[in-house]
């Protein structure tokens, strides 16, 4: 079966991981987020939210508090899981957990939730990004639902091999700049920890919707001037690729701990 076979290769990228990496130091105000992205087919986006619901409504019946998610759906119907796990003693208990959650739901219940996503994605992967607050500027920005700020503007730089040190830098040149023009918009700084092109840089900035990105980046595009078009220019001399994507936060396919 497909889908359990997705679940397969989940549970085993997290032993792997785990098993390896668990001992390893954690930086200081950083958290890992391990992310699950599935690229569904347009034509089985409605099946695919269906069963999506269906297995958080699933967890909610039976009161499942190892595990919670919420979901990012980006342009093109790929759709991201992202799920807390704080560091790497956290995945390692997420893999831990997971037999104890499956049993808490039952495995025929569980199997047929998988069941309903057959057929429905043309592929998926599993990565972990590390979220980096001290490289952020108002990391918090957009968190709180009552903001009404889902939509998500995405910049992925992968970097040039041996220049991390030097984009670091540069990154925080980044957070000086906003805060020195007291910017109101804040951004999360997401690094590449494990399953991605490595090195990689994420920035990921809140907005109410598209216009409202499109308006208040030229607003800011304004304010910083010359600067950020230097800062860019070095940003960009040790990038090896850049992509950036729009899409939206989804709370209506997300799934909070019951307690």
């Amino acid at each position: 079966m497909r889908n359990l076979n997705k679940f397969i290769s989940l549970l085993t990228f997290l032993i792997i991981t785990s098993g390896i990496l668990v001992a390893q130091d954690k930086p200081n105000n950083t958290s890992l987020f391990l992310i699950h992205q599935d690229k569904v087919y347009p034509h089985m986006a409605g099946k695919y939210e269906s069963a999506l619901k269906n297995f958080r409504d699933l967890l909610a019946k039976h009161n499942v508090d190892e595990m919670s998610f919420s979901v990012a759906q980006q342009e093109y119907f790929t759709y991201s899981a992202v799920i807390p796990v704080n560091d790497y003693e956290g995945l390692a208990k997420h893999f831990g957990m997971s037999g104890e959650m499956i049993n808490k739901i039952g495995k025929e219940n569980f199997n047929n939730a998988l069941k309903m996503f057959d057929d429905c994605y043309d592929s998926h992967k599993n990565f972990v990004l590390r979220l980096r607050n001290d490289l952020s500027y108002i990391p918090k920005y957009g968190l709180d639902p009552k903001e009404g700020l889902n939509f998500r503007h995405f910049d992925y730089l992968y970097i040039i091999p041996g220049k991390e040190a030097e984009m670091m830098k540069i990154l925080k040149e980044w957070k000086d700049l906003y805060a020195k023009y007291n910017i109101k918009d804040g951004y999360r700084v997401y690094l590449g920890d494990l399953g991605t092109e490595s090195p990689m840089v994420l920035f990921v900035a809140p907005f109410k919707d598209r216009a409202s990105w499109a308006i208040e980046s030229d607003k800011i595009d304004k304010i910083l001037g010359d600067e950020q078009k230097v800062l860019l220019k070095k940003t960009f001399s040790i990038t090896q690729k850049f992509e950036h994507k729009n899409g939206t936060m989804r709370p209506d396919l997300a799934y909070t701990k019951s307690k």
